[in-house]
């Protein structure tokens, strides 16, 4: 069974495990081989444009003071890449080996405010691919999301904000077609207004990193992921502590959640990575750099199923692998990648 774990707070999986002195030993030489950079698929032409939805607002309540956003997605037969402001809340939700099933539907709830540093109006995109192992969407490919939102601890009202989805099958002579069958993607897009008490700096202002020369990044991420490891192999929980506060107090406020759970989780994740039962796997061979936010963000991960390239294997069960995925930024010319 696999646990991925993007920051901390993002995790609801994290397990308490009692920390032991022992250091663990990294894989001898272990470098990553090939490390490429994911290329966006270029627009599509004017018989594909993205299929926009313009978002309806009825139930709108504004006396709500810690509003929690939500979307809703159902997909189908497909690869899925949903963000918010250009930042994804996940990066494997519905990607890789996972999607390969013929006939595959997968539905879940998806919270939005680690996407959200302030007020204001954000795009909600969904882009969905063809499953894995297939080369075009198929009949049976498609996606539907619905955004709402509610009182932060109130489960029990909800307002909706958009629905939409993938244009309807019709008929055609005699048979069913899905127009969006033999296509490479089909992107869904949209645009929310959010209001939110808090306004955050996170990446906002960070160095566009997609101007950085390319070998430079590439051979400046290898050397932070080498850090993390190290740091994970000696069990250095006050440096890892460091390493993820940014990213923890910025998760902290945009959950509305209390110190004491802040640090409850905290801590949960430093017992986790400090457990005794986990060696540090060797990398995969190849890694594959995604940029975020614009290209204020970015990340490496493996290419086949977007877990990320820092895993933790069970020594008494190799099928427990923690993927641990790391978000960097740089917040300004000359000072290193940072996690966010």
């Amino acid at each position: 069974m696999k646990k991925i774990i993007t920051g901390v707070l993002a995790s609801m999986f994290l397990l308490s495990c009692a920390q032991k002195s022992r250091e663990r030993i990294l894989p001898q030489n272990d470098q990553i081989k090939k490390i490429t950079i994911y290329q966006e698929p270029k627009n599509m032409n004017d018989t594909l444009k993205p299929y926009l939805f313009a978002p309806s607002l009825s139930g709108r309540n504004d006396t709500i003071k810690n509003k929690a956003y939500y979307a809703f997605v159902n997909t189908g037969n497909s690869q899925l890449e949903f963000s918010v402001g250009d930042v994804p809340v996940s990066l494997n939700l519905f990607w890789g080996e996972i999607t390969g099933k013929d006939g595959r539907k997968t539905g879940t709830n998806i919270p939005l405010n680690s996407c959200i540093l302030k007020s204001g109006k954000y795009k909600v995109t969904g882009r969905i691919y063809p499953r894995y192992g297939q080369s075009a969407l198929e009949f049976h490919s498609y996606l539907m999301m619905e955004g709402y939102y509610q009182e932060a601890t109130d489960w029990d009202h909800t307002y909706p904000m958009f629905t939409i989805e993938t244009p309807d099958r019709y008929h055609k002579n005699g048979e069913i077609y899905n127009p969006i069958t033999g296509y490479p993607y089909f992107e869904l897009q949209t645009e929310i207004e959010v209001e939110v008490p808090y306004e955050l700096e996170g990446w906002s202002n960070s160095v566009n990193l997609k101007e950085q020369e390319e070998e430079s990044l590439k051979k400046e991420l290898q050397e932070r992921y080498n850090q993390i490891r190290t740091l994970l192999a000696k069990k250095d929980t006050a440096s890892l502590r460091q390493l993820v506060q940014e990213r923890e107090d910025l998760l902290g406020t945009v959950y509305y959640l209390p110190e004491q759970e802040k640090e409850k989780r905290l801590q949960e994740f430093l017992d986790l990575v400090a457990n005794d039962e986990f060696d540090i796997a060797p990398y995969p061979s190849e890694a594959q750099i995604l940029f975020f936010a614009h290209g204020k963000m970015v990340t490496m991960v493996d290419p086949i199923n977007r877990e990320g390239v820092i895993r933790l294997v069970n020594k008494k069960d190799p099928k427990d692998i923690i993927s641990l995925e790391f978000r960097f930024h740089r917040k300004k010319l000359g000072e290193k990648l940072s996690v966010i």
